[in-house]
């Protein structure tokens, strides 16, 4: 997808059918869920499965590159355990031209294993040898306690995807709000994670795209913000923060969104046929 100067890739990591929708989105009304399998069906398997599909982005800018996340990663990365697959990032990087030594700048999301996993290498290097890391110091603190109390998934996201960034100097803390590059800013978002970021690219000629990772999990969300994830940190900050981004795009007619996890890759917010608001897909 162009934007003014800038191109944003989609690269594809993997798609899989995980848990039952209704598990993965905890909502009241579950029959409601299911119906909008018709008007989205990209994240609905087989059996009524949540079709997860798992994306990276690579942002090129007059500048240089940015990755935003790593995907799934190789199989001794803590997400081949339930994803029962490794992710494909290095493949859809070289279908775009780029190879990982061509990355300065890696952001990450927040700390779930289907964003972090493809940071290191299976032998504990960082798999993009020449980028920083920049991630909230309110994610690296968030895992860091749940890795030191006794979670076992955390534990090992910590120890394969966290840790070795530290040795190598890689990891950079942010805090808060962070220009990554002219026209290109990371915005803190909680909730997801306490430390969840999205990353918006705004070009001279107005355009803008959001690149909005865990903030929307199911497309219904745009019309039922306070319908949870069932990986939300605190459905009720991530709730909060699913309001605030949708009172920032009505201000932003015309801003492309971009979800990890969505069906389709790109897309836009439009008044649905029932006026309710909706997810519409578009392409480049």
């Amino acid at each position: 997808m162009s934007v003014g100067d800038f191109e944003i890739f989609a690269l594809h990591d993997g798609v899989q059918d995980c848990e039952p929708i209704v598990d993965a989105f905890p909502v009241t009304d579950q029959d409601q869920l299911l119906a909008y399998k018709t008007r989205y069906p990209g994240v609905y398997g087989n059996d009524d499965l949540w079709r997860l599909t798992i994306r990276a982005w690579l942002i090129r800018h007059p500048g240089g590159q940015i990755l935003l996340d790593t995907g799934i990663g190789p199989k001794e990365a803590p997400g081949f355990e339930w994803f029962q697959a490794e992710g494909q990032i290095h493949a859809a990087l070289a279908e775009v031209g780029t190879s990982a030594a061509d990355i300065p700048t890696v952001v990450l999301s927040h700390v779930h294993s289907d964003h972090v996993g493809g940071t290191a290498t299976g032998d504990g290097k960082p798999a993009f040898p020449n980028a920083s890391y920049l991630v909230q110091s309110a994610d690296v603190e968030f895992l860091r306690g749940l890795a030191e109390s006794g979670g076992e998934e955390e534990r090992a996201i910590w120890d394969v995807c966290i840790a070795p960034l530290q040795t190598a100097g890689a990891l950079v803390s942010l805090d808060g709000d962070t220009d990554l590059a002219p026209g290109i800013r990371a915005h803190h978002k909680p909730g997801h994670t306490p430390g969840h970021q999205v990353v918006r690219v705004g070009s001279a000629d107005g355009s803008k795209i959001l690149l909005s990772a865990d903030t929307f999990n199911h497309p219904a969300q745009f019309a039922h913000p306070d319908w949870p994830s069932g990986p939300d940190n605190d459905p009720e900050a991530a709730s909060a923060t699913r309001r605030e981004v949708l009172a920032e795009l009505a201000t932003e007619a015309g801003t492309i969104i971009a979800p990890t996890h969505f069906g389709e890759s790109f897309g836009r917010l439009v008044a649905g046929v029932d006026h309710e608001p909706s997810w519409e897909p578009v392409r480049a």
